[in-house]
């Protein structure tokens, strides 16, 4: 596709980090219209929007950097080097999801703010930036799909700086990043009405929700990828595994609730 949508001298503007930073905004200005009675401070808001962020890509980037330590170089210092010169690409979300989280809550019990409720608050605008984050993969030609038949639904990826490129020259591809896409804008949209309810619902459901949504559409479109998965486990790439676990955790927090 187009990794840079245009260049004006030596500067080149990438439309993955691009896109990023259009996902990020739409997160924002979701949040910002939906205050609602939720009674947080503009600052604990802007705090809950920052840090998590922040962790979620130090921490998508850790774990990219662990699953692929050694392909970076010879040595340590190559590459440390590979990664801090790379820093634009390269992340697992799943990584940046825990780490993200974590700061989430932390910030939430030094706050003393719930952190069920407060994560049903800001967890629509998870998918929504996602969406974002996956149309800017598609664009960089990252993370792409399996070959396929040639069909309304194939994409053939021609930008030799795209990775699908070097892959699979000129093959049609499952264009699978806008598949996961379309999956985060429609649990975006079913978590966003969720949250409109005039009856509130418990807490932690729309968190949940969630979770088990994008864990069920991750584990499906991992069938469709065509990029190193990292390995795999009785069949299963390390997403796949994480999003049956994470699908685990989910069922029983919520049978947890039930009980209580």
């Amino acid at each position: 596709m187009h990794p840079f949508l245009f260049q004006i001298g030596g500067f080149k503007l990438p439309a993955y980090g691009l896109m990023v930073a259009a996902g990020y905004t739409a997160a924002i200005l979701y949040l910002r219209f939906t205050r609602g009675a939720f009674s947080l401070t503009r600052d604990q808001e802007a705090d809950l929007i920052f840090y998590p962020a922040a962790a979620g890509i130090l921490g998508a980037k850790a774990v990219f950097a662990a699953t692929y330590w050694t392909t970076f170089g010879p040595d340590t210092a190559a590459r440390l080097s590979y990664v801090l010169r790379n820093f634009q690409y390269g992340f697992v979300f799943y990584g940046g999801l825990a780490a993200g989280a974590a700061a989430f809550f932390f910030y939430c019990r030094r706050k003393g703010l719930d952190p069920l409720r407060t994560a049903d608050r800001f967890v629509p605008a998870l998918p929504l930036a996602h969406g974002f984050g996956r149309i800017g993969c598609f664009l960089a030609g990252c993370c792409y799909g399996r070959p396929t038949g040639a069909g309304p639904l194939s994409v053939s990826f021609t930008d030799p700086m795209c990775e699908a490129a070097s892959a699979y020259p000129g093959l049609p591809l499952h264009p699978v990043q806008l598949y996961e896409a379309a999956g985060n804008f429609l649990i975006f949209g079913a978590l966003a009405l969720m949250s409109r309810r005039s009856e509130r619902p418990a807490r932690g459901t729309a968190l949940y929700a969630y979770i088990l949504a994008y864990a069920a559409l991750r584990f499906l479109t991992e069938f469709l990828r065509g990029d190193d998965r990292g390995g795999a486990w009785l069949g299963l790439s390390p997403a796949q595994t994480v999003s049956l676990l994470a699908a685990g955790a989910a069922f029983f927090m919520m049978a947890r609730k039930r009980e209580r």
